[in-house]
């Protein structure tokens, strides 16, 4: 084994031991290009990242390289040969791209790097499943040797360990912040995120509005057409609510069928047309012919007076205004 094989080993295994620790996918994805690229020396690397959602790969880019590495991704545009990378297990496929038309119009790009041929190695989970590509591009026209090669699969294994833990990581964040039915904000969520938008206004000349929303009936609701269209009675009332989250505005399912939103506004006025225009998205909703309705009540406070209230007070603020509105509204009906 050669020495600067041994030190890649080393450096990967270095790598590994940081990986607890690690701040980000994007810092372990980097040191491993530029400890390939350091190892190669005359090859440049890249990686593609497989999106499962838009079934795309999207290339892997880091604030400290971008230019550099929007060049060399453009080299390999979508769809071209990652189909036949992928679909080999651990085989490196050599793409010459001087010689294939498929990289005709990234000649110009080619020529900037100086770069005639490139290998890929799909990075595989546990699993077998795809990951994403590595690849190394290449000055000339020559084959890996199996030192290289050996380097090159070190380098595929490290990334889909790195990748998998991401993913790990993302998932627990995902069920520890988001309601499993409605794939809303749950309460933990809710709180750390108008916390942070408390933090905002502070200083501000601007409100806070808390808005409480609660299913009119629900409880007869379940008990008449069953759980199931209690189920999708509350993912309906959650895909409605969603339209209005954005950077200051946030929705949440506290728990049963009571929902709640927080939104930063700059006058009252826009906090009373912010209510209304909640109120007309969730003004009797069909399902099968069932007409639902909800019942909203809202609490607004200026930034002067954030520092003298808490969450729970505001919730139970907006709480109390709603059991006022359904109150009102049953003795209109009467």
């Amino acid at each position: 084994m050669s020495g600067a094989l041994i030190t890649a080993y080393r450096a990967f295994n270095k790598i590994l031991k940081h990986l607890p620790v690690e701040e980000s996918l994007p810092d372990m994805l980097l040191h491993i290009i530029e400890l390939t690229e350091k190892t190669f020396n005359h090859r440049q690397t890249s990686i593609l990242l497989f999106d499962k959602n838009t079934q795309k790969f999207t290339p892997f880019t880091n604030k400290k390289r971008h230019q550099l590495s929007r060049e060399r991704f453009m080299i390999n545009p979508t769809k071209i040969h990652f189909e036949s990378i992928c679909s080999k297990n651990k085989i490196i496929i050599s793409q010459h791209i001087t010689t294939n038309n498929e990289y005709r119009e990234y000649y110009s790009l080619k020529s900037i790097n100086h770069l005639n041929s490139c290998y890929g190695l799909p990075i595989l989970s546990s699993r077998n499943k795809v990951l994403g590509i590595i690849y190394s591009h290449c000055p000339q026209h020559s084959l890996m040797s199996d030192e290289e090669y050996e380097l090159f699969e070190m380098a595929a294994t490290v990334c889909s360990i790195s990748i998998e833990k991401n993913i790990k990581e993302q998932e627990l964040e995902y069920m520890a912040s988001y309601d499993p039915l409605t794939n809303i904000w749950n309460r933990r969520a809710f709180y750390r995120q108008i916390k942070m938008a408390i933090n905002n206004i502070q200083h501000k000349n601007e409100y806070i509005i808390v808005f409480y929303i609660d299913i009119n009936k629900f409880k007869m609701i379940n008990d008449q057409y069953g759980h199931r269209f209690g189920d999708r009675v509350l993912k309906k009332y959650a895909s409605k609510l969603q339209c209005f989250n954005n950077e200051n505005t946030g929705v949440a399912r506290l728990g049963g069928d009571e929902f709640v939103i927080y939104s930063e506004v700059k006058t009252l006025i826009e906090a009373n047309i912010k209510k209304k225009s909640i109120l007309s998205e969730l003004n009797k909703i069909e399902i099968d012919e069932i007409i639902i309705t909800a019942s909203i009540g809202s609490h607004c406070i200026h930034a002067s007076n954030i520092k003298e209230t808490n969450i729970d007070s505001m919730i139970n603020h907006a709480d109390m205004s709603m059991y006022k509105e359904k109150h009102l509204s049953r003795s209109c009906a009467l």
